[in-house]
């Protein structure tokens, strides 16, 4: 297996929305789009993990948050609300981690977290999961990333926003 960068608006990019359509379910219409504006966005950093056959298991990916930006707009009052909001004034924000479910516990999801953090030049990280997502809950916290606020609704779904200190 092997870890490899996602390098700005490239084919590996289209790829990796191609995983991330298929893990989710989603229209790639609307996910390719994304992915690619998503890494023309300071502080970009991306990654993905392939098996032997250069097949996709595992992606990464993420970049400063700035105001102007949709989630940082949203993370802001929802910190605020929660005393937390200093989190954001020189943060990463990881937008995605998804792994094949035919190789998790294996610790690439894991691996690929710790590549892409330690490269973000970043004081703190933040993330969003929903808060039904016991397995994702349970893998940031062993994880070291720390609940900043439950209860988060950025839309009709309930998440938990967690963050971590980087430097």
């Amino acid at each position: 297996m092997r870890i490899r960068k996602l390098a700005r608006n490239s084919v590996l990019i289209r790829s990796a929305a191609a995983f991330y359509q298929k893990a989710w379910q989603v229209s790639y219409a609307d996910i390719a789009p994304r992915f690619i504006r998503h890494s023309m966005y300071p502080g970009y950093q991306g990654l993905v993990q392939q098996d032997e056959k250069g097949q996709m298991v595992g992606l990464v990916y993420g970049y400063t948050s700035r105001p102007g930006q949709y989630y940082h707009d949203l993370l802001r009052p929802a910190l605020q609300e929660a005393g937390r909001a200093d989190w954001l004034d020189d943060c990463f924000e990881l937008v995605e981690l998804v792994v094949d479910p035919s190789v998790r516990s294996l610790g690439i999801g894991t691996a690929l977290l710790d590549q892409l953090l330690t490269a973000a030049p970043n004081r703190t990280a933040v993330l969003t999961t929903r808060e039904n997502n016991t397995g994702a809950i349970q893998f940031y916290e062993r994880n070291g990333w720390e609940l900043l606020k439950d209860s988060f609704y950025p839309n009709e779904k309930a998440y938990r926003i967690y963050g971590k200190e980087l430097k």
